[in-house]
């Protein structure tokens, strides 16, 4: 089945990805999301280090490929005072640029004075289909 053919009959959103570029494209798979890295407006994830920010029906999620086979999400709200987090490629941590909270890529606090760590979604990466598929 090919990555196309597994979003048909899901639901697509565009959605806000300020680290992407104007937007990327999302798609609900039952209660999942899917995110089908064939589709140009979800180029970022197809190399790795790429992130993007994604809307869910109850969260932004920073979404990061971090090695060939690996993609990550956690939630892109900072626990400490709710501003948005970053992806620092060359650190290999999150960061918050409001008040320097850090975190780990599973979303652990490494440096307050966030006490809380982000929401922590488990992905699925299929290679032959390249399609991402996150579970909320």
């Amino acid at each position: 089945m090919t990555a196309a053919a597994a979003l048909v009959g899901c639901q697509a959103n565009n959605v806000l990805a300020p680290d992407a570029g104007p937007n990327s494209t999302t798609a609900m798979c039952g209660s999942n999301l899917c995110l089908d890295l064939n589709d140009p407006l979800n180029a970022m994830l197809t190399m790795v280090d790429g992130s993007m920010v994604i809307s869910a029906p109850s969260d932004k999620i920073l979404v990061m490929r971090t090695s060939t086979t690996v993609v990550q999400a956690v939630s892109d709200i900072c626990t400490h005072a709710g501003c948005a987090v970053r992806y620092d490629q060359a650190g290999k941590v999150i960061t918050c640029p409001c008040h320097g909270s850090r975190y780990s890529l599973a979303g652990a606090v490494l440096r307050g004075p966030a006490a809380r760590p982000l929401k922590n979604y488990q992905t699925q990466f299929d290679q032959a289909t390249n399609l991402v598929t996150i579970m909320l």
